[in-house]
């Protein structure tokens, strides 16, 4: 009888705990009328509410619980760039692509975007298959089947620029809000899909592992049996590893990119956040984000944001010299002004792929590119908001 009554006692500790956790508990619920006026919801002539449980992961989508890290930092700075320093920030609680965006997702998107939209957009939209081709290297099958053949199907597509990225966020909120919709038209909605900031992409890629130089524990490239943990290059000419012993053991086995599920998640459940294909982000590069950005939910949207007195704060003197010490840098005041257009254009891409060394697998590594160019190099994945509690 005593054990009886402590198993039971056990049990209610437990409901409890789990409660507490954010499992069966009433914190998000209004209940079924008013504290501040007695006047009951939902009545036929009355105010209508809904009680929400809580957000649930978007299709292809994991939760990442945001929290405070120290961002930036890792390998050694060998090109003297200073543009990622370490300092503390905060996210709030966000989703993120378990893979990157495959070429069959892109095939999809282009699918309705032609049959919605038309040939013209559809063109607009398709991804660039020269970004393969090379003077002195026989790339052609790479850029004549990469995309188009079905043997590449759930290899992360590449040769989009950041605002064909933007555009594939667009449709996918559209088309997955659509069928929810359609199966309920009371369902609660999900918030847009769209790139993650460089804050939360270097988060998600740490997944808590803030001292540790990749997204894994410890400085080896490779696992307890030998087989390398990411899709990188390890020097010059060597992109696949060198075969020895059975051909697999010590080689990454690709030559360009990997199927999006290739190699070991992190501890958040993400793959290739290290390796395969780098990946654009949401945010306009400067050199010296860290001196500006906010400390919560950090994000640098636009090249030029305000007026600065010191030159040393920026990457490009604007105007010309006065005479009387440092260049004028009175913005130009309109914000479709060629000079704005050009620096809005210099986009943050992260992570290292299959064509870069190891020091760009580390997550605090930052690097920019046009927004309207692409690369064999760089793909997407995308993030959203978590709405309401944080966890």
């Amino acid at each position: 009888m005593k054990n009886k009554s402590l198993l039971y006692l056990f049990l209610l500790l437990a409901m409890g705990t789990f409660a507490g956790c954010g499992g069966n508990n009433n914190i998000n619920f209004v209940g079924k009328a008013s504290t501040k006026t007695g006047m009951k919801y939902n009545e036929d002539d009355g105010f209508q509410v809904k009680n929400f449980r809580g957000m649930e992961p978007a299709p292809g989508m994991i939760f990442i619980q945001g929290g405070t890290m120290i961002m930036g930092g890792g390998e050694k700075d060998i090109e003297f760039a200073e543009n990622n320093r370490e300092r503390q920030i905060t996210v709030h609680s966000f989703y993120m692509d378990e893979t990157e965006v495959a070429n069959v997702d892109w095939k999809e998107f282009l699918f309705y975007i032609n049959r919605d939209s038309g040939e013209a957009m559809f063109t607009k939209l398709y991804p660039d298959t020269t970004v393969w081709l090379r003077d002195l290297a026989f790339n052609d099958p790479y850029s004549q089947y990469y995309y188009s053949h079905i043997a590449f199907n759930t290899y992360p597509v590449v040769g989009i620029n950041w605002h064909q990225a933007n555009e594939y966020c667009k449709w996918r909120t559209a088309i997955v809000n659509q069928n929810i919709r359609e199966a309920d038209p009371e369902a609660v909605l999900y918030p847009a899909y769209r790139l993650p900031t460089e804050a939360e992409w270097e988060y998600a890629a740490r997944g808590l592992l803030e001292q540790e130089n990749y997204p894994w524990e410890g400085k080896s490239l490779r696992d307890a049996q030998g087989k390398f943990r990411a899709n990188f290059k390890r020097g010059r000419g060597d992109y696949a590893g060198w075969a020895g012993g059975d051909g697999r053991h010590y080689t990454d086995g690709y030559m360009i990119t990997a199927p999006v599920r290739s190699f070991y998640p992190n501890d958040f459940g993400l793959y290739n956040m290290a390796g395969n294909v780098c990946e654009w982000t949401m945010d306009t590069y400067r050199s010296l984000n860290y001196e500006d950005v906010e400390d919560l939910n950090p994000n640098r949207r636009k090249g030029k944001t305000e007026i600065r007195p010191d030159v040393w704060l920026d990457d490009v003197v604007y105007g010309e010299p006065d005479g009387n010490g440092p260049a004028s840098l009175l913005w130009n005041p309109d914000p479709n002004a060629p000079t704005n257009n050009i620096f809005d254009n210099i986009k943050v891409y992260r992570g290292g792929s299959w064509a870069d060394v190891a020091y760009f697998l580390t997550p605090g590594s930052r690097r920019f590119y046009n927004g309207d160019s692409s690369s064999a190099m760089i793909g997407m994945r995308c993030a959203m908001i978590r709405l309401g509690s944080p966890f």
